[in-house]
């Protein structure tokens, strides 16, 4: 999924100072909430610079056998998320998964909602890859901090329009989103 740059408002109200660019957000689909749980999902959204396009990346996490055995599945959630095990047979490896996202993040911070769960999630999965994450996870609260209160009511408003899919890359292309439109402006608007 990408959003043009040439969809997105035409001025910026960007104090490039405050906010770094490259901006990164993750989100997670998991097999339920709580310690024993597992990623079923991850996905990435990535805006390099105020004038590109947002793009993002997703993918379906194949389980381990370790995580069928010793953690659990919740009904709930797949009704949420609307993802079966049986797709998940057909999903990519832990390792792959955070092979390709550690590609994709680098040294980068990169921001999330889902606070402890997230952190939790990604430490699931490099446990199961064996391989460390390469960027940093920071609390989506760090950048919606750092907007003007008009700013912060923009994206509020824009997020409350917008349906929450729950699919990590659609979630996490969501946020920049959000965080685009509560950036810019068009002439005339405050």
């Amino acid at each position: 999924m990408t959003v043009p740059a040439s969809e997105m408002p035409s001025a910026i109200q960007l104090d490039g100072a405050i906010i770094p660019w490259p901006l990164f957000t993750l989100d997670f689909e998991a097999s339920g909430l709580g310690e024993f749980t597992y990623p079923i999902e991850v996905g990435i959204a990535r805006w390099m610079e105020p004038d590109a396009p947002i793009s993002s990346w997703s993918v379906l996490i194949k389980p381990t056998k370790a995580w069928l055995r010793h953690r659990i599945w919740m009904p709930e959630s797949e009704k949420i998320h609307g993802i079966t095990r049986d797709e998940l047979d057909q999903g990519i490896s832990p390792r792959w998964a955070l092979e390709h996202a550690n590609a994709l993040l680098r040294d980068h911070i990169v921001y999330c909602d889902g606070g402890e769960h997230d952190l939790r999630w990604l430490r699931h999965l490099a446990h199961a890859a064996q391989v460390r994450p390469t960027f940093e996870l920071a609390g989506w609260n760090e950048v919606v901090r750092l907007l003007s209160p008009d700013q912060r009511s923009r994206m509020a408003l824009w997020q409350d329009r917008q349906p929450i899919r729950h699919r990590a890359g659609d979630d996490a292309m969501r946020h920049l989103v959000s965080l685009a439109v509560a950036l810019f402006q068009k002439d005339g608007q405050s």
